[in-house]
């Protein structure tokens, strides 16, 4: 979903940055449309990258503790936005663990979870249009432009 998803990001002027542990799926290869791929560890983000006020983040790792390492530093920043791909009852165990590490309720209530518009998406690139409908949803609302 994410090879699907960036390429539609960048197209719609979101500057994308991939971050993978994993050698063979962090390359340019498989995210030419991103600004930034990086190599590293997922406990690590908050070490790797800083996160500002203006940043959307989109979550989407290959498993539940990956998702809750990235989601615990995530919310101890100011993001615009936070989005998890997953399903309901995957978020609400990942937001017991969130409220459980300390993570105040207020903050685990901004995680747009599970993640898109509700347009019966099916296909990876569905999914994706899903998702960045989204995004383009929340920069809107944060920025103030009209809706069409």
């Amino acid at each position: 979903i994410a090879q699907e998803l960036v390429p539609v990001l960048a197209h719609v002027g979101f500057r994308c940055v991939v971050i993978d542990d994993r050698e063979d799926f962090a390359s340019r290869e498989r995210f030419p449309g991103a600004e930034t791929v990086l190599l590293g560890d997922f406990a690590k983000i908050a070490e790797t990258i800083t996160l500002t006020a203006a940043d959307y983040v989109v979550v989407m790792t290959r498993g539940h503790a990956h998702d809750f390492s990235v989601q615990q530093q995530v919310l101890r920043t100011e993001v615009a936005y936070l989005g998890v791909i997953g399903s309901r009852s995957k978020s609400a165990s990942i937001a017991a663990r969130l409220r459980e590490a300390g993570i105040p309720q207020e903050a685990i209530a901004r995680i747009h979870t599970p993640i898109g518009t509700a347009i019966k998406a099916e296909t990876p690139a569905e999914i994706a249009i899903s998702i960045a409908g989204e995004l383009i949803l929340a920069r809107a609302e944060r920025t103030g432009a009209r809706a069409r």
